[in-house]
């Protein structure tokens, strides 16, 4: 399923202007990033990908936050849930976008990362980001 996807969460209004920032972990397609949207940073993960459709979990989080995430200061669950309360699940089936905003603990334990999960970087790997964060 060939997709942008900074085209396919431009079709929910309150993120037209939405901007892919840093992907932070990566195989075929992005897997954890951050997007910038009107001044708001936001963490994604995509939870799901088959042939029907991708589903991406996101959260506004704050540079801070992810630079604890990246020095393996807190576990990658951990940065997805305790900046803020709402949480907005994306799904697209290759033609259609569809979201929803759900509280943190409504969130099925399916979709979130793995409880105890590091971002385990080993040395330097994410020095560029942080340095990027932090300023």
């Amino acid at each position: 399923m060939e997709m942008k996807i900074e085209n396919v969460f431009r079709k929910i209004p309150e993120f037209s202007n939405i901007v892919l920032d840093t992907i932070l972990f990566e195989s075929k397609y992005p897997v954890m990033f951050t997007c910038k949207n009107k001044g708001d940073l936001y963490l994604f993960i995509c939870c799901l990908v088959n042939a029907e459709k991708v589903e991406w979990i996101g959260s506004k989080t704050t540079y801070d936050n992810l630079i604890d995430l990246l020095e393996n200061k807190i576990t990658i669950r951990d940065a997805f849930l305790n900046i803020t309360e709402n949480k907005i699940i994306i799904e697209y089936n290759g033609k259609e976008t569809d979201y929803k905003i759900v509280k943190g603990n409504d969130v099925p334990d399916d979709l979130l990362p793995t409880a105890g999960e590091y971002m385990e970087a080993e040395g330097d790997e994410y020095e560029e980001e942080i340095r990027i964060a932090a300023i």
